[in-house]
């Protein structure tokens, strides 16, 4: 499935506060807390990298991201992340702070991590505990793996998991697991909810602590896992508000930054 940069989730929520029923039939991107009832909200994606290799060759992805610094922390809505076979993870911006999160698990969440609460997406969640309060440079790494439902790899299995490794010296944390749904490998580097109006601020990226993703690497029907470059990458800039920086696409693993501006 194509998406087009502007996705459609309709929110029924009493309050700001209410949980939220998703009624949209197909995967679609992190939203914030709902706005009054009777509104809906879309995720406006600015910055996108798309793999352009075969998707269906590949049985994992791992992203190394770190995190950045917003000029509107206080205020500032958003989130950087990645969709792989129909399953979303990030980090997620509210006001004041950076969270992992994840997005998309449409088979159930029960056993999935205990610090990400889906009482308010329901198929997905921000999380708590030792995965918020980011600081900016810190460095997470998020691995997409085809899994079984025991959440061990296998080139084989029905299910994706997603995991990750806060790069404390616990490794990779497991977050979510969901059937492979959408054939599609790609980055936002920024969303933001300014379709949703002043409530929801976009977030305002410093360009000296700008968003970067530092490494990617691929995992082969056979197993192995290999570092990626440029070459292997379509870029998308839909917005005047962000820009792509600092592109060293020869390099392996290739890197690459982006912020306002």
């Amino acid at each position: 499935m194509v998406r087009s940069p502007l996705r459609v989730r309709w929110l029924l929520a009493a309050l700001v506060v209410a949980a939220v029923t998703m009624i949209d039939a197909t995967p679609a991107s992190a939203v914030p807390h709902p706005p009054p009832s009777g509104m809906s909200t879309q995720g406006y994606y600015a910055l996108n990298a798309r793999y352009n290799g075969t998707i269906g060759n590949t049985r994992g992805w791992s992203i190394t991201w770190k995190v950045p610094a917003l000029n509107n922390d206080s205020t500032a809505w958003g989130a950087v992340g990645t969709w792989y076979y129909g399953l979303e993870a990030g980090i997620y911006h509210g006001p004041g702070s950076w969270s992992v999160y994840y997005y998309g698990d449409e088979n159930g969440t029960v056993g999935n991590n205990p610090l990400c609460d889906t009482s308010g997406w329901g198929v997905g969640a921000t999380c708590s505990g030792v995965m918020t309060n980011l600081p900016a440079g810190k460095e997470l790494v998020f691995t997409y793996e085809w899994c079984d439902s025991n959440h061990s790899a296998n080139v084989n299995g029905t299910l994706v998991c997603v995991f990750v490794d806060l790069k404390d010296g616990v490794g990779k944390r497991f977050l979510g697991d969901d059937l492979r749904d959408t054939v599609e490998m790609y980055s936002h580097d920024i969303e933001d909810f300014s379709d949703s109006g002043p409530a929801y601020p976009v977030p305002s990226i410093s360009c000296t602590q700008p968003t970067i993703m530092k490494a990617q690497s691929v995992k082969s029907t056979s197993g192995t896992w290999t570092t990626m470059t440029g070459s292997l990458w379509n870029f998308e800039d839909t917005s005047p508000i962000y820009k792509f920086q600092n592109q060293n696409l020869s390099v392996n693993p290739a890197t690459w930054q982006s912020c306002t501006g």
